[in-house]
């Protein structure tokens, strides 16, 4: 079986990294959560993908982590996925995570050195709950990575005021980096009272023009940076969960140009995501439910999406189902996903799942 060399040199470096940790180690553990579908699409605005149906694998973690000395710890998690419907490509694993987290480098503080979770994600998707199901709306829509390599210090200023800073390339935890400049991201975030959050987040990056990827169809632009402004409140306890997100993206494109030598305008994308869970049966039975709307450019006439009859405008997905747990952390979990387009050429997708998922774990050695 041949492995592209790329993904041969990064199944070698896990195998090194594992076997020297295990070397050294006062506390490991192996741990990971597998999750996937029977998927089947009852609409679909692509009249190739309407009734299209299959099994999809689309995450299998394997973590390992290692307490390393008392306030040194290192995590290392391969990620894997099937490739999209109808690609022809095999099964690989990828890098997720790979760094050093340093306890009380200040106190209450943790640092994080190397590719670690994105600040931007973690809360609200702790909230939701449902990774198994879908990426929480700042995910799903890509305006970030879920991890990261560059520098994080998160910790607690009391028991009620918490903030997360990082320092990331800005690439995500597939790419290397691309430019001189570096992502700044801040969230603060307080618990006034048990199970509650509010939490505000801040991100920026320059950009160099020359090196920007982001072209859409047959308008090809740069950004030359990008600010990301969001707020999260969530509740929770033992019988329900309830959650709501907002966010702004600004990409901004002030001396940009287009492949004619237009000069291009910023492009605002704005959203909301409602979500909810609650107990039916304890401990057998959940509901759980999610409705989001996302605007990929509040400019209807400049953001323009390849192979969708012509523009791409605002859309809301819906999402619900029922969480049964068979066993444990064994879940199997019916559900419908809905996703609704205003620009009228576009026909709304409908796509009802199975979704088993399950967590496992080594006891620590």
């Amino acid at each position: 079986m041949k492995i592209k060399g790329m993904k041969m040199r990064k199944l070698v470096l896990s195998v090194l990294i594992i076997c020297t940790s295990i070397g050294y180690t006062q506390t490991a553990e192996i741990k990971g959560k597998v999750f996937g579908d029977y998927f089947y699409n009852l609409k679909n605005n692509e009249q190739t993908s309407k009734e299209m149906n299959g099994f999809l694998l689309r995450r299998f973690y394997f973590t390992f982590e290692n307490q390393l000395t008392d306030n040194i710890k290192m995590r290392f998690r391969l990620d894997a996925k099937h490739a999209d419907f109808g690609e022809k490509e095999k099964l690989h694993p990828f890098i997720k995570n790979a760094y050093l987290e340093w306890n009380n480098i200040l106190p209450q503080h943790k640092l994080y050195v190397g590719i670690s979770n994105a600040n931007i994600i973690v809360n609200s998707q702790d909230y939701w709950g449902y990774r198994s199901i879908e990426e929480t709306i700042t995910g799903v829509n890509k305006i970030s990575s879920s991890a990261d390599m560059g520098l994080a210090l998160k910790g607690d200023l009391n028991q009620y005021v918490h903030h997360w800073l990082t320092v990331f390339n800005g690439t995500g935890y597939g790419s290397s980096e691309m430019d001189k400049y570096k992502k700044l991201g801040y969230s603060l975030w307080i618990t006034p009272v048990n199970g509650m959050i509010l939490e505000g987040y801040i991100d920026y990056e320059k950009q160099d023009p020359k090196t920007g990827t982001y072209k859409p169809a047959a308008d090809y632009f740069h950004s030359t940076g990008y600010r990301t402004v969001k707020g999260f409140i969530g509740y929770q306890n033992p019988g329900f969960t309830l959650g709501g997100e907002v966010f702004s993206r600004t990409n901004f494109q002030s001396g940009a140009a287009d492949s004619s030598g237009n000069s291009k305008t910023d492009v605002f994308k704005t959203g909301f995501s409602l979500f909810g869970h609650f107990s039916v049966i304890k401990s057998k039975l959940k509901a759980f439910f999610r409705y989001d709307f996302f605007d990929p450019n509040t400019d209807d006439k400049v953001y323009i999406d390849p192979g969708i009859n012509g523009y791409k405008d605002e859309e809301t997905l819906i999402i619900a189902g029922l969480d049964v747990t068979v066993e444990n952390t064994f879940h199997i979990m019916p559900n419908i996903i809905i996703t609704a387009y205003r620009n009228d050429n576009i026909n709304n997708d409908i796509t009802a799942r199975i979704t088993f998922s399950y967590n496992y774990k080594t006891e620590k050695f």
